[in-house]
Formats: structure tokens, sequence, C-alpha cells
């Protein structure tokens, strides 16, 4: 079963899921920085569907089963609010701060398996847990001045990006099982397609409510970063799919987030001129230790 998880394919498709999810995050950062974050969802939804529907017609599968309904309708609801609350938080905060915070999600799976399931964290996970919560305090510890545990309680508790990446946090944790019942009921093009169809009806919806026709043209310069979200999130989230069917979600996710980190620092250096700090590089680097120990311990 683990040397199934580790085969090439599978290891080939996770990173190449992740590569293009973090660097969908920096487009999604520079789109938010030019126009609303509902208009941000409405148009890379928008943009990103043909990408998911040429990958249905070139899988060749076009299986959607009734049983699709509700597991497909509850995958829409996630995705809209955790999308919403993800584009809010990096708005916000630097995204060399927000995107480590992802690695709580599988923290948060292993501990609420604990409480719901009885499934609690054996001593590798345990271990793992605490050195990702380390490391996360590690990434607040003040540049200059006290460094005492308040003063890291408050700069995390200061940073208006932290709550709604919580949120994002806590969604996420969720959905993979969801998606993994929805691909029983589906192929990979057929859900992707009909996810960003149900969330591009939404948000568009929503953006005309409130401001009529209008609330969709978009400003100069906005094209560019949300071509960019389109392509790298459409091409990230069909790859993610077809390794959750090859192997482990947990593989995937260890993958996902161990990159998610070194994309950050580096990307939010390179396009936003955040600052590389000892307590950056040092919070990352432990987090990245602990992940494996959660994912796969």
């Amino acid at each position: 079963m683990f040397g199934l998880a580790l085969s090439l394919p599978a290891l080939a498709f996770s990173l190449a899921c992740a590569i293009a999810y973090s660097v969908s995050d920096s487009f999604r950062k520079d789109a938010a920085q030019r126009i609303e974050a509902i208009q941000v969802l409405f148009y890379a939804f928008l943009l990103e569907t043909p990408v998911l529907a040429l990958w249905m017609i070139l899988s060749g599968d076009q299986r959607l089963e009734t049983g699709y309904i509700v597991p497909g309708l509850i995958d829409v609801v996630i995705g809209f609010s955790v999308n919403l609350l993800f584009i809010v938080s990096i708005r916000r905060s630097p995204l060399s701060l927000m995107i480590p915070l992802l690695a709580l999600v599988p923290v948060l799976t292993a501990l609420v398996s604990g409480a719901l399931l009885g499934e609690w964290p054996s001593l590798a996970q345990s271990a793992g847990i605490i050195f990702v919560t380390i490391g996360l305090f590690g990434l607040f510890v003040p540049v200059e001045g006290a460094r005492h545990p308040l003063a890291v309680w408050r700069n995390l508790a200061r940073e208006p990006g932290v709550l709604p990446m919580l949120g994002v946090v806590v969604l996420w944790s969720i959905q993979p099982s969801v998606d993994k019942i929805c691909l029983s009921h589906a192929s990979v093009g057929a859900h992707g397609l009909a996810q960003l169809v149900a969330l591009t009806a939404g948000a568009g919806a929503w953006l005309v409510a409130r401001g009529g026709p209008r609330a969709l043209v978009l400003p100069p310069g906005a094209a560019k970063p949300l071509i960019g979200v389109a392509l790298t999130a459409g091409i990230g989230y069909g790859l993610q799919l077809v390794a959750y069917q090859m192997t482990l979600v947990a593989l995937v996710e260890l993958i996902k987030r161990t990159v998610g980190l070194v994309g950050a620092l580096i990307l939010g250096r390179a396009y936003f001129r955040e600052p590389i700090t000892p307590p950056k590089v040092f919070g990352m680097l432990v987090m990245g230790l602990g992940l494996p120990l959660v994912l796969l311990g």
C-alpha cells in the first residue's frame, strides 16, 4: 500500500498539482489587490471552466450519476466559502505568513477524527502536531523588540488575515473527503466542471444582485492576474483530483503543503517584496518537519 502511494506517477501528479497551486496563490493575491474578492472568484471560476471542460473532453469520461447531487452541492458550498475566505486572507496579510497556516489542515483533520471517531493521533502524529504548532507560532516571533510568548500571540492576533485563513483551514480539512465521495459518482472532469459551473453561477449572481451588470466590468490591469489564476488553479485542481485517485489523500496533501511553504516564501519575496526573516524561515522549517509525521505517522 505504501509502495503504491509512492509510485512515480502519483508523485509526479501530486508535485505538479502543488506547484500549480503555489503559483496560483501569488496570482490570486495580485488580483485581490486590484479588484474585490467576489470579482476575483467570479472571473477565476469563469476562466477555469474551459480548462476543466477541455480536461473532460480529452479524458473521454463524462460520467455523472444521480448520487452526485447531494455531495456535489455540499462541495459547492464548501468551495465557494473557502475560496472567498482565502482571497480575503491573502488580500489582508502577507502571502508568506498566511499560506503556512494551511499546515494546520492535516492537524485539524487528525484531531477531529479523534474527537468524532475515536481515531486519535499516533505518537508520531502527536509529535508532528507539536512541531507544526511550534512552527506556526515561530512565524509570528517579532523581528525586533520583545520576543516573549505574549508578543508572539499579539502578532498572531493582530494579523488581519489570520481569522479568515483559519476558516479556510477548517473547511479544507473537510473538503478532500467530500471530493472523494463525489468522485465515486462522477469522473474527474465531470466533477471539476460541475463544480466550476455552479461556483461561477453563484459568484455571478452575487455580483449582479449587489451592483447590477456593471459589477461584472473589470478595471484595467485586472485581466492578466485573473488569467494566471484560471490557468494555474484549473490545472492544479484537475491534477489534484487525479492524484486523489492514484494515491493517499495524505500524501497529496503533504506534497501540497510542503511545496506551499517554500513557494509562499519565494513568491512572496519575488512578487510582493515580503521580507524573508529568520522567524519565517525557522517557522517554516519546523512546520516542514512536522507535516510528514502528521500525515504519514
